[in-house]
């Protein structure tokens, strides 16, 4: 499995870099670091002038500083593209190296605690045909992924979400988490109690079987709104949380929904937004899954 990684020479190119070396040590994938050149209007362009050079000689310079954040252990390839957009040059590389997954990090300054979208990441949520990873800030290189959060309702609509759960489960022997974040004004905590009885009824009515049942566990996060149950959950640094795109997305294309936007304004760990009706995991497309086939690395 390859995953594109959307780099800059600055604080958030390092935390998708980051974000990539503790994924590809824990789940065995190839880099692709990828720094995208806008393609200079030519009629702009002053007459015999170096300037595109030099933008290219800069590039690769920092294409240079960026290996030394990547570990020898890993196999990581470094590419200068060009094309209209940053955003459009990470889709066209993912969809000719049949990437598994798009990691990018955020905006320079956002309001939020962790994330921040800025102008590549809203498009690439927008418009992207493969999952896209998004990066909080000063994510840890070092960290070692042991668990896979999956954000569910307990309604038949996330059934999809919770078969590849499963899935990521059984190919990969990482603990999954089914986790479903209720606003919920009550105080006895009965709505809590029957979105955990939906999910796990979700779980029985799968066409996948979990082999093992053990590694499957169920979470609700529970406050007067979507951000306060967010941080009612006990969040693993170890761990990246997996939500599905809005029902406006096309069909196989993502579309960030009002909900998950909610969730990314308290989530402390990367968010993995799967394009709608995205299913290679189960199904068996040519496509391979954002977690990949390869056994997971020291297991």
């Amino acid at each position: 499995m390859r995953y594109v990684v959307g780099y800059s020479p600055s604080s958030r190119g390092r935390d998708a870099l980051n974000l990539a070396v503790a994924l590809a040590s824990s789940l065995g994938a190839e880099l692709d670091v990828v720094y995208v050149l806008k393609q200079q209007n030519p009629r702009l362009a002053a007459p015999r002038s170096n300037f595109g050079a030099m933008l290219q000689e800069q590039a690769v310079g920092w294409l240079e500083e960026a290996q030394q954040w990547v570990p020898t252990s890993l196999k990581a390839r470094f590419h200068l593209r060009q094309a209209e957009s940053t955003a459009a040059g990470l889709m066209e590389f993912a969809g000719a190296i049949g990437a598994g997954a798009i990691i990018v990090g955020g905006a320079k300054t956002g309001g939020w605690l962790f994330h921040s979208i800025g102008s590549v990441g809203n498009a690439l949520l927008h418009r992207a045909s493969v999952p896209v990873i998004l990066a909080p800030h000063n994510y840890d290189a070092a960290t070692h992924i042991t668990q896979v959060d999956c954000a569910v309702s307990p309604d038949i609509d996330s059934i999809g979400l919770v078969e590849e759960a499963v899935a990521t489960s059984n190919r990969t022997g990482l603990a999954v988490r089914l986790v479903s974040l209720i606003e919920d004004a009550a105080t006895d905590g009965s709505v809590a109690r029957e979105a955990e009885e939906g999910i796990r009824d979700l779980l029985e009515q799968s066409s996948l079987v979990p082999e093992r049942p053990d590694l499957i566990t169920v979470a609700v996060g529970h406050g007067a709104s979507v951000p306060d149950a967010v941080e009612s959950v006990d969040w693993s640094a170890g761990s990246v949380l997996m939500a599905g795109s809005s029902k406006l997305a096309q069909r196989g294309e993502l579309f960030l929904s009002s909900n998950t936007a909610k969730i990314l304004t308290r989530l402390p760990i990367p968010l993995v937004v799967v394009p709608r009706d995205y299913s290679p995991g189960r199904r068996g497309s040519a496509q391979e899954p954002w977690t990949g086939s390869i056994p997971v690395v020291g297991r």
